[in-house]
C-alpha cells in the first residue's frame, strides 16, 4: 500500500510538473534570438569587411557559423565551459549540484553551473541571479534544446556572447582585438576569447591587459589536461604577452554599404561584388582628388566589370569624413543633369535607323528647332562636320539635328525598353543636351553596352549565395538590346579614337571610348569611359547644386576617370568587329559611297564605318535627306555668309590643336622682373586656358600666384597645347 501511494504521488507530481511545464511553454514562447534586429556586416567579394552596422541598440556582431571559427577555439570553449554540451538536454544536473554545494560551503555564488545552452538562454532573456531566475533560465534552456539543434545553439553562443563594450560574438571580437578573421586565431588569442565573456568588463584586454593575460593563462592551464596543448606548449604560450590590433579600419564603400543595409534590413551579412583592394586604391585616389576640388565640391565614381555587369568599386562621395563636402550624400545615385553624356546613344540610334554613318555630313550652325535654339558651350559654330567629329567635340546642333529626326519620344522609348528611365516630364529635344535627370549608375549601365554588343544589363553589387564562377566564365543575364552590335562597335571606335586630355598620361595603355558632359549652369561634370573589360563613370560637382563656373567635364571629371582606369589591371579582351561593319569610301556633300557618285560631284572623300556598306545621303539641318549632290542649303548659306567660303571649294574644317605662342617649355621667369605674362595662341577660335590644370578666365599668368614648375595649357574642346615653364622668386 505504501509503495502504491508513493508511486501515485510521484506520478501526480510528474504529471503536475509536465502540465505546468506545458502551460509555461505555451504562455512563454521563446523570445527572438536577436531582439534588437541584426547587426549587419557588409563584405567585399573576398569576405573582407567594408562597413559594419550595429543593431538597434548599437551592438556590433558579425554573424558567423562554427564552421568558420578556428577549431582550437571551439574545442577549448567546449572543454572549458561545457564539455558535456553534446550529451545533455540544456541542463547539466551535476554542474548544478556542484554549484549548489559551493554556494552552501562558501555562502555565496562561486559558479552558476550554467551550460552553453543556459548561457544562450540568459543572453536572449536576461534574468536576476536568484533561484527563481535560475529556474527561469533552465526552462528557457530546455525550450532552446526543444526548438534547435546543438550546432544551432552553439552558433547562437558564438554570435551573442559579450566581449566588452558594444561587441558581441566571436567574429566581431576577433576582428576588434586581433584584426583577423576568427578562422585565423592562434592558441593564445583563442584562449583569451574563451574566457572573456565570463566578465567582459573586467577582462577586456584593451583596458586590463594584465587581468586578461592571467585569465588567458588560467584557460591554457586547464586545457593542458585535455590534451589540446602539451606541457611544453603551455610554458611557451603563458610567457607570451597579450598582443592587440590597434589600427582602426576605415570604412570602404560606406554609402553603398548604407544603401544595401537599407535595402536588406534583416540580413546579418551582405556580400558584395566590391573588390577590396581596388576599392581601397579608389578611396585613396578620391581623397587626393578632394584636395584639388573647390569648397563644398564632391565627386563620385563607379567601376564596373563589363562581362559580369558587377560593380567592383563604388565611391558615393569624395571623402566620407569631410562633412563640409556633404559627404553623406550618395552622388552615385543622385539624380542630376547628364549634360552631353547621352549624345552617343542619339548617334547610335541614328546609325541603326540608317540615317548616318560615321562620316556623314552634319551641320553645326545657328538653328531654330520649333523655338529651341541650341548653342555650343564655347559659343562658336564649326559649319560642316563629320558625325564622328561632332560627337567627339560634343557639338550641340548636330546632336539635336539627329534627335529631331529620330524624335525625342522614339529615343526615350528605346531607352525605356531597356529599363533606362530618364527623369523629366515630357519628351523633348533638350533631353539630348542634358535637359533631364539621371545618375552615375544609369550612365555606367548605358556605356557598358558599347563594349557588350549593344546589350544593357542591370548592374549589380550583391554577390550570389551560390558558388560563383570566375568572372570570365560567368555571363550576365537579363539583358536588353539598346543598340545593334554594329552601331555599338562603331560608336566605340568613334569615341576611342580621340586622345585623352593632355593633362592625363595613362600608366596602362588601353583602348578607351569616353565622353564627357557639363550640365547647364556648370553644376555637374561627368566623364564616362568604357574599355573592353571595364566601365568607369565619374561625377564631379557640388551636391547642393550650386555652380562651379569655369569648370568642364573634360577638365574636372576626365582626369579622374583616366586615373581610375590606371587602378585596373590590363584588359584581357578585344572587342570583336561584327561581320556587318564595313569600311566604305564616301563622298561629300552627298554622303553616299564613292562608287555611287559621279567624280565631279565628289568634293571630299572620307573613309566611313558603315553597316553592310549602307551609305545614306546627307541630311539637311532639319533632318531631310539631300537627294542631290549639292551641299545642304542652310549649311551652304551659312558658310558663304559667315566664313566667306564657296561650297564648291569647301575643305574639311576639322579644328586642330592650338599652338601657344607666348611661352615655350623650359623658359624661366622671375617675379622680381615680370609681374604678368600675357597668354596667346595661333588660333582665332575661343580658347580655354588652364594653369596647373585649373581653368582661368583671363588669358594672363600672374607670377605672384605661382612658384616653381608651372604647366600652362590652351585647349579647344579636348585638343590642347601645353608648355611647362619655371617661375622663381
Amino acid at each position: 500500500m505504501t509503495i502504491k501511494k508513493i508511486f501515485v504521488t510521484i506520478s501526480f507530481v510528474l504529471i503536475t510538473l509536465i502540465l505546468v511545464g506545458i502551460a509555461w511553454l505555451m504562455t512563454n514562447p521563446l523570445p527572438p534570438i536577436y531582439p534588437n534586429g541584426p547587426a549587419t556586416r557588409i563584405t567585399a567579394s573576398d569576405h573582407t569587411t567594408l562597413r559594419a552596422f550595429g543593431d538597434a541598440q548599437g551592438v556590433h556582431r558579425y554573424h558567423i557559423g562554427s564552421q568558420d571559427v578556428n577549431r582550437f577555439y571551439i574545442q577549448a570553449l567546449l572543454y572549458y565551459e561545457d564539455r558535456w554540451f553534446y550529451y545533455h538536454y540544456g541542463v547539466n544536473p551535476f554542474s548544478l549540484l556542484r554549484a549548489a554545494g559551493q554556494w552552501v560551503m562558501h555562502g555565496k555564488i562561486i559558479s552558476g553551473g550554467s551550460t552553453l545552452t543556459m548561457q544562450v538562454a540568459r543572453l536572449i532573456d536576461p534574468h536576476d541571479r536568484t533561484i527563481a531566475g535560475k529556474l527561469h533560465q533552465i526552462a528557457r534552456a530546455v525550450q532552446l534544446e526543444w526548438h534547435y539543434s546543438k550546432d544551432e545553439i552553439l552558433d547562437f553562443y558564438l554570435n551573442l556572447a559579450p566581449f566588452g563594450g558594444n561587441i558581441e560574438g566571436i567574429a566581431a571580437a576577433s576582428i576588434k582585438y586581433f584584426g583577423k578573421h576568427p578562422k585565423l586565431l592562434n592558441k593564445n588569442e583563442a584562449a583569451l576569447l574563451v574566457v572573456l565573456p565570463q566578465q567582459p568588463s573586467r577582462y577586456r584586454p584593451d583596458r586590463y591587459r594584465d587581468k586578461a593575460k592571467a585569465m588567458r593563462n588560467k584557460v591554457l592551464a586547464r586545457l593542458k589536461g585535455s590534451n589540446l596543448i602539451t606541457a611544453a606548449q603551455l610554458n611557451l604560450l603563458v610567457s607570451e604577452p597579450v598582443q592587440l590590433y590597434t589600427r582602426k579600419q576605415t570604412p570602404l564603400a560606406p554609402l553603398l554599404s548604407r544603401y544595401l543595409k537599407n535595402q536588406h534590413p534583416q540580413n546579418h551579412t551582405i556580400s558584395t561584388t566590391i573588390d577590396f583592394e581596388l576599392q581601397s586604391r579608389l578611396n585613396i585616389l578620391m581623397k587626393r582628388v578632394s584636395g584639388q576640388l573647390p569648397r563644398k565640391a564632391s565627386a563620385a565614381a563607379v567601376i564596373v566589370q563589363n562581362y559580369s555587369a558587377e560593380i567592383i568599386a563604388y565611391q558615393g562621395s569624395v571623402n566620407f569624413n569631410d562633412l563640409s563636402r556633404f559627404s553623406h550624400v550618395d552622388m552615385a545615385r543622385a539624380i542630376r543633369s547628364p549634360g552631353s553624356t547621352l549624345k552617343p546613344f542619339i548617334y547610335g540610334q541614328a546609325i541603326d535607323m540608317g540615317l548616318i554613318h560615321s562620316k556623314s555630313l552634319l551641320s553645326d550652325l545657328p538653328s531654330n528647332f520649333n523655338g529651341y535654339k541650341p548653342q555650343n558651350l564655347n559659343g562658336y559654330f564649326s559649319g560642316a562636320v563629320t558625325a564622328e567629329q561632332a560627337l567627339q567635340k560634343s557639338l550641340n546642333v548636330p546632336a539635336i539635328q539627329l534627335l529631331n529626326r529620330i524624335t525625342p519620344q522614339r529615343f526615350e522609348d528605346k531607352l525605356a525598353a531597356a529599363n533606362i528611365h530618364l527623369s523629366h516630364q515630357d519628351a523633348n529635344l533638350a533631353v539630348g543636351l542634358g535637359g533631364t535627370g539621371t545618375n552615375l549608375i544609369t550612365l555606367a549601365t548605358l556605356y557598358r553596352a558599347l563594349a557588350s554588343r549593344g546589350e544593357v544589363t542591370t548592374l549589380h553589387s550583391l554577390k550570389a549565395d551560390k558558388v560563383r564562377l570566375p568572372l570570365n566564365n560567368q555571363r550576365a543575364t537579363k539583358t536588353s538590346t539598346i543598340l545593334s552590335p554594329e552601331s555599338s562597335w562603331i560608336l566605340f571606335q568613334m569615341l576611342s579614337s580621340q586622345s585623352a586630355p593632355d593633362r592625363v598620361v595613362p600608366s596602362t595603355r588601353r583602348k578607351i571610348a569616353w565622353k564627357t558632359g557639363t550640365s547647364y549652369g556648370y553644376r555637374d561634370f561627368w566623364s564616362v569611359g568604357v574599355s573592353p573589360d571595364y566601365t568607369v563613370a565619374i561625377w564631379v560637382g557640388r551636391p547642393d547644386a550650386s555652380p562651379m563656373l569655369g569648370y568642364l567635364g573634360a577638365t574636372q571629371a576626365a582626369p579622374i576617370m583616366f586615373d581610375a582606369f590606371d587602378l585596373l589591371p590590363e584588359d584581357q579582351h578585344l572587342l570583336e568587329k561584327p561581320a556587318g561593319v564595313q569600311k566604305t569610301l564616301i563622298c561629300w556633300p552627298s554622303g553616299r559611297a564613292l562608287a555611287q557618285v559621279p567624280q565631279e560631284d565628289c568634293k571630299e572623300q572620307h573613309l566611313a564605318l558603315t553597316i553592310n556598306g549602307m551609305t545614306p545621303p546627307s541630311m539637311d539641318l532639319y533632318g531631310n535627306f539631300t537627294l542631290s549632290s549639292q551641299w545642304p542649303t542652310k549649311l551652304a548659306q551659312w558658310l558663304v555668309a559667315e566664313k566667306a567660303i564657296q561650297p564648291n571649294m569647301l575643305l574639311n574644317h576639322a579644328s586642330s590643336a592650338p599652338a601657344i605662342t607666348s611661352l615655350k617649355s623650359g623658359q624661366h621667369y622671375y617675379r622680381s622682373q615680370v609681374d604678368v605674362l600675357p597668354l596667346t595662341v595661333s588660333s582665332t577660335q575661343k580658347i580655354q586656358w588652364f594653369i596647373n590644370h585649373k581653368p582661368i578666365i583671363t588669358p594672363q599668368l600672374h607670377l605672384k600666384n605661382y612658384l616653381g614648375e608651372t604647366v600652362v595649357s590652351a585647349c579647344i574642346n579636348t585638343d590642347c597645347d601645353t608648355q611647362t615653364i619655371y617661375i622663381h622668386p
